[in-house]
This record gives structure tokens, sequence and C-alpha cells, in this order.
């Protein structure tokens, strides 16, 4: 058993707390009986002392107003026992009646005197005897009247109850501690289970769950919590190896096109100037190519790390638009595809200028490759319900419905029936620019598709101090 334990701690805490609630509820339990005990004592006290008061005064009475001293010891008599004083004295502190029993002989006679004779009333405490001295008079004579209890019996009822709470008191903490340790083992019995889980679960099992043995407690909740976050672990698990798939297949064909051209051009020693322009005209295309596969693969492994800052700037969405469409002039035109572009000139956004140009060179590069010769793809930007509208139209054979947000995942390739140039991409062009639409705050999506072409919608956040003429 492990000191490092949390069963251990807890049952150390547990005790601890119950020990000091136990000491503090005893210290207070006894002041409480303590106190309850003497004020029933000194009730009693004065009780008596009324009630020979009482008794002396028809004493007094009786003797026609003066109280003689064999009267009043018949009458202190009736109240003596072993463990009681009573007295009464003159006012300069010299006996008047006074009944002698074994406690009283314990009393300090002296001190007596000295408190009567300087006015000293009411309580006072000897080694074993409580006393009350009370003034009174009967008839013209003044006298000081002192009842005393014997202590012993409270002191006894008091050790007997503190032997008790001695006694109880670790008793009571064994069994807590013992009741607490089984309390807290049980109680963190499923938190061992999901740790032995976990512990089990790998790379290759991530498709298991932890039991949630009661969805509402707070141990539920933590299991519910655990198996929300491996099934994120299994999804992006998933996607990077799903990731790490169609990369390898994207890389494969270039690499062996470069690898099947440079074969067949050192296989042969009687080659001309023309044979190896055109070998190296094709590995200078499946290069380009695969530079191209090798930056996306780049800007998306970034984007998923977090390590891709925005250099955000206030910039014009014509601009951008205007300079991305005169670089992809020459790709349309070898599409035999115009290309035209139709802004307002007064929209401005917060954004980096380079994703922007990603976003809306890879819209403009697909619409242009999924249009037939002849046909025309057209930019357009405006503001839509205060926010930066950016269409791109292509007049292609559509998107069949089951796959218009496929279209948006890595990798993906709409089946080459589309056109005759499907699968001239890699398939990250509407992944990377669906990230940067997203990653500055707007989205891109495919609004409409049909037989006579398709049109994708981004929209931007505008600058946040609005509008600003050019």
């Amino acid at each position: 058993m492990s000191l490092h334990s949390i069963r251990v701690r807890l049952t150390a805490w547990y005790a601890l707390v119950l020990a000091l609630a136990l000491l503090a509820a005893g210290a207070v339990s006894y002041a409480v009986a303590r106190r309850q005990i003497e004020r029933s004592a000194d009730d009693e006290i004065v009780s008596t002392a009324r009630d020979l008061v009482a008794g002396l005064r028809d004493e007094t009475e009786e003797g026609h107003g003066v109280l003689r001293p064999r009267s009043a010891n018949e009458l202190l008599a009736e109240f003596q026992n072993a463990d009681r004083v009573v007295a009464l004295f003159r006012p300069d502190g010299s006996g008047f009646a006074a009944q002698q029993t074994p406690i009283a002989r314990t009393v300090d006679a002296a001190m007596l005197r000295r408190r009567i004779q300087a006015h000293h009333l009411g309580w006072t405490t000897s080694d074993w005897v409580r006393m009350y001295l009370t003034s009174a008079r009967f008839g013209a004579q003044p006298f000081v009247l002192v009842v005393g209890q014997s202590v012993a019996a409270q002191r006894e009822t008091m050790r007997n109850l503190r032997n008790a709470m001695l006694a109880t008191a670790p008793v009571a903490l064994l069994i807590a501690i013992l009741g607490g340790y089984a309390l807290a083992r049980k109680s963190l019995a499923p938190v061992v289970r999901m740790s032995e889980k976990a512990r089990a679960i790998s790379a290759t099992s991530l498709s298991e769950r932890i039991e949630v043995a009661n969805a509402r407690d707070e141990l539920g909740e933590l299991a519910t919590t655990m198996n929300e976050l491996l099934a994120r672990l299994e999804r992006s698990f998933g996607d990077q190896l799903r990731f790490m798939a169609d990369a390898s297949h994207e890389l494969r064909t270039p690499v062996a096109i470069l690898q099947g051209e440079l074969d067949v051009t050192l296989s042969r020693d009687d080659r001309d100037a023309a044979d190896y322009r055109e070998s190296l005209e094709v590995m200078h295309r499946t290069v380009r190519r695969l530079t191209r596969i090798v930056r996306d693969l780049f800007l998306l492994a970034r984007s998923d790390a977090g390590d891709m800052p925005l250099r955000r700037e206030p910039l014009y969405v014509a601009d951008v638009v205007s300079y991305t469409c005169r670089a992809y002039k020459t790709l349309a035109a070898e599409h035999d595809v115009t290309l035209s572009a139709d802004c307002e000139g007064d929209i401005a956004v917060d954004g980096d200028e380079d994703l922007l140009q990603r976003l809306i060179g890879n819209l403009a590069e697909n619409a242009i490759r999924h249009s037939p010769r002849g046909a025309e793809v057209s930019v357009r930007c405006f503001v839509d319900n205060d926010r930066a509208r950016i269409e791109v139209r292509d007049q292609g054979a559509g998107v069949p419905a089951h796959l218009r947000e496929q279209i948006f995942e890595r990798f993906f390739r709409v089946d080459t029936a589309r056109t005759a140039t499907a699968g001239s991409g890699a398939g990250l062009g509407l992944a990377i620019a669906r990230w940067v639409a997203h990653a500055h705050g707007g989205e891109l999506r495919l609004e409409s598709t049909g037989p006579d072409g398709s049109m994708f919608v981004a929209t931007l956040p505008l600058h946040a101090s609005g509008l600003s003429a050019v």
C-alpha cells in the first residue's frame, strides 16, 4: 500500500479531519456537560439557601422577633447531610449556628471569617467544597448564611466522562479509518479499472472504450470524457493513416514517371537531342507536379500542427482576385478556357495575402480543369450581408449530389467521367481552399452545381473599420 496512493491519502485526510472533529466535539461536549453539572449543583445550593432563610424567618417569628441559636441549630440539622455544609455567622465573622459534618471540617474557617468581615459574599470554592454566602436579616439581627456542597461527586462524574471519551474516541477513529479506506477503495475502484483499460488501449485498439457504470456521477463523466478523447484520437489517427497512405500514393506516381524516364533515357546511347528534350520536358512537368504536391502537403501538415501563423493585414479583395486571375491566364489558355474577373473595388478584408491568393487560385484552377474547351470561368466578388463574397463559376459537368461534401476532403477527386482532365490534380486544392477560408473566419461551400456548371462561394469577414474607398 503506497503512500502515494490516492486511497491512502484520502483515508489519511479523512482520519485527520475526523480526529479534529472528534476532538472539537469532545471538548465542546465536555465543557457543556461540566457547565451543566456545575449549574445544577449551584441551583441546588441556592435553593437550599432560600429554604433555610425561609425556615429561619419562621423560627424568628415564633421567637417573637429573636432568632435563638438552639432553634437555628435544630433547623440547620434538618438540611444536614454528609456532603453539605450549612452555617450561620454574625457580620463580624463569629459563628452563630452550624452543623459539624466530615465535609464541613475541610472548610477553611479563617477564610470564611475574612470574607464575611470584608463583606465579600457570593460564590467561593475551596479544595472540595463549593459555597454560597448570602446576607439575611432575622428580626433585628443581621446574619450571613453559608451553604456549601461537596464537589467530589461532580469531579467523579467529569472524570468518568473524560475517561469514556478517551476510551471511545480511538475506537471510533479506528473504525472510521477502516471504513474510510474501504469507502475510498470502493469509490476509486472505477478509476482503477479505467486506468487499467486505458493502459491496455494502444494504437491498434483505439476502437475500444472504457465502461461507463453511471454516466450521471463524476466518475461517469470522467469515463465519458475519456471515451470522447479516445474517439477523437481514433479519428485523428485514422486521418493520419489515410493521409500518409494517400500522400504515398500521390507521390509514387510522379516518382515512378521520373524513374521510368531516367531509365529509358540512360538505357540508349543513340538518342538524339530531340529525344532528350522530350524526356526532359516530361520530367520537368512531373517535377512541377511533385513540387506542388509536396508544397500542399507541407501546408496541410503545418495547418494541422497549428504552426501556420496568418500575416493579417488590410487587403482589397479586388486586387487579390485581379492578381490571381492574371497568374492563371496561362493555365486557362492551355485548356482553351476564358478566365474573367469582375469585382467591386471597395471590399476590404483582414487577411494573409499569400493564403488568400492560394484560395482563389485553387478555386480558379479547379474550375479551369473541370470546364470543357471553349468554356468560360468567371470570378466575381461583392459585399453580401456584411461579408465579402467571392464566387467562382465554371461550365463543367457538375458534381453528383452525394459527393458535394466529399470533394473538400483531402486527396478526393471526382470520377474521371466529369472531365477528361479530372485526374490531373492531387485532390488537395479544395481542401486547402476551405482551410484558408476557415482560418480567416469565413467559409467555403459548393453553392450550386448541375449539368451547366458549378459555383463555389467563399465568404470572408470585412475589415474591422468597414468599407473604404479605393
